[in-house]
């Protein structure tokens, strides 16, 4: 397909979004929606000094035949697009970073490829590129795709932020869950350096928070379980969880166990209530039954 082919050697002008060569019109089969990542649940605004920044568990699904805009820093620029497309040659996974002279992540054979990285990779001036997109699957047109079946992996990129020259580049890295025989593209969060040319391990969230406070929310409470329960199994890592990449269990549990009515802010820390049995039923029991071991435990002291 010809959107895979290398782009030119000419530079896009400065101001101006990078445009992947000969890329197919999908007119009104393709429809792109925009994610700001300061208005997802998690995401603290970047600090001034610099620091990772984080958007929090996502799970973003895209269907097929559709795109997905994402604006890392939230300044209302898309920083790289993710495509699940069906093209006639099967089903189409692939990337592209939208601002000049970010890039991808990537390698080249006979096409540009996107790699999928390891947690822990180190995405650089050092490790980006060559290219500014890459295919990430497309089934037997693109023998070297690495995104064919995965779960919970990593793209890494570079992209620009105030300007369009080297020195105002940043990294990040976007965790995605590809099957390409099955059409399916679930983004499930990403981060980046807010500091320019620093790197970013993939993975890497930022300063730690307080374990089993799984929504990020400063308190690990029954809110924390319910994100427990509806990610049991999910390959993935919970947000202050056991960092294993996957699947979310027992572990896990025993950590939110361990946790519960820890630390929280000052106006939210006075009387953690334990949910009522009447609305969140066994879960409640749970809870009451940590509350209360506390509670014994600090009498007995």
């Amino acid at each position: 397909m010809t959107q895979h082919h290398r782009p030119s050697a000419a530079p896009t002008p400065p101001g101006r979004p990078q445009t992947t060569p000969n890329a197919p019109r999908l007119a009104s089969k393709r429809a792109v929606y925009s994610i700001a990542a300061g208005a997802a649940v998690g995401v603290v605004p970047p600090p001034a000094d610099g620091a990772v920044v984080y958007s929090g568990v996502q799970d973003l699904s895209i269907g097929q035949g559709l795109a997905q805009d994402l604006d890392i820093n939230s300044d209302a620029v898309t920083d790289i697009l993710l495509k699940n497309y069906v093209f006639f040659g099967g089903n189409y996974q692939g990337a592209s970073v939208n601002g000049y002279p970010g890039k991808l992540v990537g390698f080249e054979g006979a096409l540009a490829y996107a790699s999928a990285l390891a947690s822990g990779s180190l995405v650089d001036a050092t490790t980006v590129g060559p290219a500014f997109f890459g295919s990430m699957a497309y089934g037997a047109a693109n023998p070297s795709a690495e995104f064919n079946d995965v779960s919970g992996v990593f793209l890494g990129l570079s992209f620009p932020i105030g300007g369009n020259e080297p020195e105002f580049l940043h990294y990040g890295w976007v965790r995605v869950s590809v099957n390409n025989a099955n059409g399916t593209f679930v983004i499930n969060d990403w981060a980046y350096q807010d500091a320019a040319n620093t790197g970013i391990l993939t993975g890497e969230t930022g300063p730690l928070g307080v374990p089993g406070d799984f929504n990020e929310d400063g308190a690990v409470d029954a809110a924390d379980y319910t994100v427990w329960r509806d990610n049991l199994g999910v390959e993935t890592s919970l947000p202050n969880g056991v960092d294993t990449g996957g699947p979310v269990g027992q572990a896990d549990y025993d950590l939110w166990v361990a946790g519960f009515g820890g630390p929280a802010p000052a106006a939210a820390s006075a009387g953690a209530a334990v949910p009522e049995p009447s609305t969140l039923g066994l879960l409640a029991a749970g809870c009451l039954g940590v509350a209360a071991l506390r509670r014994r435990q600090k009498r007995e002291d």
